[in-house]
């Protein structure tokens, strides 16, 4: 059955997975160089064959930095009624080599808001939420980094919509779409380049889907 908990699991990485590429994709490499006012890709968000919302994420380089950024909306409705609401904004900045080097994140899960700040530290990525402090490894990711192709292999996660921390095994299938599993989940990523162009995210039989719909 759906629930609002289980969306919340899935909604951001997933991507549909009909491994037709879209044709409006490219190989974007992030360390290509980027054009001064960035890359942006549009994703439409399915679940149950509908759209339901959609993501946007824009690659800008920032020195010698990329900046990331996200702007997510979502709308699931049950018999006509509001069932989950998601409004997400993510700042993050990376190395080329996929490192995190700063995180500023705001969203909002059924009216419940989630702020996140995080910078890089000699020791490891420390982030904060509600006050509270939390630190990873710092090769460590997030949700939202799933966009790029790298990150997928990395098995500590930061969820920053949740602020909470993930650990996820992935493997590379024959035809090189990306599995990646973690308690009770299981997602699959396509990647044109170094950004995703397709994938899906399942859990306790409900999926949903990212579609990527537009880029340069």
């Amino acid at each position: 059955m759906f629930t609002a908990q289980n969306l919340t699991r899935r909604r951001l990485l997933a991507g549909s997975l009909s491994l037709a590429v879209s044709s409006v994709a490219c190989a974007i490499g992030l360390k290509d160089p980027l054009p001064a006012n960035g890359v942006l890709l549009t994703y439409d968000i399915l679940y149950k064959g509908e759209r339901v919302g959609e993501h946007q994420m824009k690659a800008i380089p920032d020195g010698d930095l990329i900046r990331l950024e996200h702007n997510r909306h979502i709308d699931v409705k049950v018999l006509f009624i509001t069932a989950f609401t998601e409004r997400h904004q993510s700042t993050e900045w990376w190395t080329k080599e996929v490192i995190l080097k700063k995180l500023e994140a705001k969203s909002l899960l059924n009216g419940k808001e989630v702020i996140i700040s995080g910078r890089a530290q000699p020791d490891g990525f420390v982030f904060v939420v509600d006050g509270k402090e939390q630190k990873v490894p710092v090769d460590a990711v997030t949700l939202d980094s799933y966009w790029v192709a790298n990150a997928v292999k990395r098995s500590m996660v930061i969820d920053v919509a949740n602020g909470k921390v993930l650990k996820t095994t992935s493997n590379i299938m024959p035809d090189g779409r990306v599995e990646l599993k973690a308690k009770d989940l299981v997602a699959n990523f396509a990647y044109q380049g170094d950004f995703m162009s397709r994938g899906e995210l399942e859990q306790d039989g409900n999926t949903i889907i990212y579609q990527r719909t537009s880029g340069p």
